[in-house]
């Protein structure tokens, strides 16, 4: 009889399902350079990687300031999108040839340094377009950095191309801030836990708004209560 109850003992063991598996969440906040890193950035949780505007007046100092807290740096390059609107200093264009273009990004790359990946800022025309992706990518396989798609564009092949070129590539799910009050911020977040629960990680893309920054400091505590894990972007890479 003891024999038997150790048996049913095991099989119910084997058959029991273990916990699930945490959902995994990498937060990006986009347009750092012109101001020094606001303190309540460099508050939030190391996992939140930021991404830097190159030739800004806080570019270099932003990305040691980001090495030291250990964070994920991207280089948030200025690409030509589809619409009228101011450009940087720094933009790749469509006009560019392929010499001028990647020229450019390695001089962009060089005011990021110890960035891992490269995201567009703007860019919904350039990353319409094959030749000057394929042209972004061969840059980035060069020098060994993953690309971020902004997904300014539904129109986007910049995975494709990151892809055929060998170059680990992801893109954005939600934006959490298009409005910037605690209240829309809060209801994107909570669109990017529903997503990383449905596939398993979601890639949510801010900006260093007061009204963004506090709203994940109040709420990235409550991630684990979701069984979702805060990650580095550099962890969702294959």
């Amino acid at each position: 009889m003891q024999r038997i109850a150790i048996w049913i003992s095991l099989l119910c063991g084997l058959w029991l399902p273990g916990p699930l598996a945490a959902a995994r969440l990498a937060i990006v906040i986009d347009d750092l350079g012109y101001q020094a890193m606001p303190a309540e950035l460099a508050r939030l949780p190391a996992e939140v990687s930021i991404s830097i505007l190159p030739d800004t007046p806080y570019d270099l100092n932003t990305a040691y300031l980001a090495r030291g807290q250990q964070r994920d740096i991207l280089l948030h390059m200025p690409m030509e999108p589809d619409h009228d609107a101011p450009l940087e200093h720094t933009t790749l264009t469509l006009a560019m040839s392929r010499q001028h273009l990647q020229r450019t990004l390695r001089h962009a790359l060089s005011r990021v340094p110890y960035a891992m990946a490269v995201n567009n800022h703007m860019g919904s025309a350039l990353t319409q377009d094959v030749r000057a992706m394929d042209w972004v990518m061969e840059v980035l396989r060069e020098q060994g950095l993953y690309f971020l798609d902004s997904r300014t564009t539904a129109k986007s092949v910049a995975l494709k191309r990151a892809n055929l070129r060998g170059v680990g590539a992801l893109r954005r799910h939600v934006f959490l801030d298009h409005l910037r009050t605690p209240a829309f911020v809060s209801h994107q977040l909570q669109q990017a836990i529903r997503q990383a629960q449905r596939d398993g990680y979601a890639i949510a893309i801010g900006h260093p708004y007061p009204e963004t920054l506090s709203t994940l400091a109040e709420q990235l505590p409550t991630l684990a209560g979701h069984n979702v894990r805060l990650v580095r972007l550099s962890e969702l890479y294959p």
